[in-house]
């Protein structure tokens, strides 16, 4: 089981007060574990200052040290801080996330990783992604993606949409099912980030994980689990992915912030 905390923050324009963090990790059906998630300070004082932000990451099979990216990438996050400095916070956000890619690809590691925070503040919740693990939102009853992956299916949509491919060319490119962006990228990337606070209201769940998450469950499995209070749905979530016993699970971590 992982460990669950309870969290005092009032958000601005809602009726949340409290913050519930459940989690769950397990390395599948592999002999390592390369994902990586963390919480940055959650006593009183450091989360009425600055809020608080949990992040995940997954270090990329096939790629070097993707648990000492992952676990980086992690850190990082959760150390930035929701400053009142006038700089927004999706800003910081995509700042970050770049400088902690060029770092990594300047290390010479040739590893990588896929990485998404949560910040809760006072004014509300911001998120931020690259690469394709997700954040979703459990809301009445009914599960959506917050995030959107960082792969080139969406680049090859959108060239669809300029008239520059057409769908059978998109189909067929062999890069389709690869990622676009991701921390260890060659390039510059460019995080999803949500430039206004999203207002969460009592009874939401954010769901943050890896793909072995969403790759194992449905959407339907994952908002049964989300019913749960948060460390019993983590819980649930994990317990429902060792039951389908894939011998080829990927490593998955799942964080669930309920909103009280």
């Amino acid at each position: 089981m992982g460990s669950s905390f309870m969290v005092d923050l009032k958000i601005a324009g809602s009726n949340v007060k409290k913050v519930a963090l459940g989690n769950s990790q397990d390395r599948g059906g592999r002999d390592y574990q390369e994902d990586s998630f963390g919480y940055s300070a959650l006593d009183s004082d450091s989360v009425s200052k600055y809020g608080f932000t949990a992040a995940v990451a997954d270090g990329m099979g096939g790629l070097s040290c993707g648990d000492q990216v992952s676990a980086y990438a992690v850190s990082a996050m959760i150390g930035m801080k929701a400053l009142p400095d006038g700089v927004p916070v999706h800003i910081k956000f995509t700042r970050l996330l770049r400088e902690i890619n060029r770092r990594v690809v300047e290390s010479g590691l040739g590893g990588g990783c896929t990485a998404v925070a949560v910040m809760c503040t006072k004014d509300g919740v911001f998120w931020s992604s690259v690469g394709d693990s997700r954040i979703y939102l459990f809301r009445n009853e009914e599960l959506c993606r917050l995030t959107e992956d960082s792969d080139y299916h969406n680049v090859l949509f959108d060239q669809v949409i300029s008239g520059d491919l057409s769908c059978t060319q998109a189909a067929t490119d062999p890069q389709k099912d690869s990622l676009a962006g991701y921390i260890g990228y060659n390039g510059e990337i460019n995080p999803d980030v949500n430039i206004r606070p999203f207002i969460p209201k009592k009874g939401d769940r954010i769901l943050i994980c890896t793909d072995g998450v969403y790759n194992a469950l449905e959407d339907s499995e994952l908002s049964r689990a989300l019913l749960l209070h948060a460390q019993e749905a983590a819980d649930d979530i994990k317990n429902r992915i060792m039951m389908k016993n894939y011998s080829n699970q990927d490593n998955y971590t799942a964080v669930v912030l309920e909103f009280v």
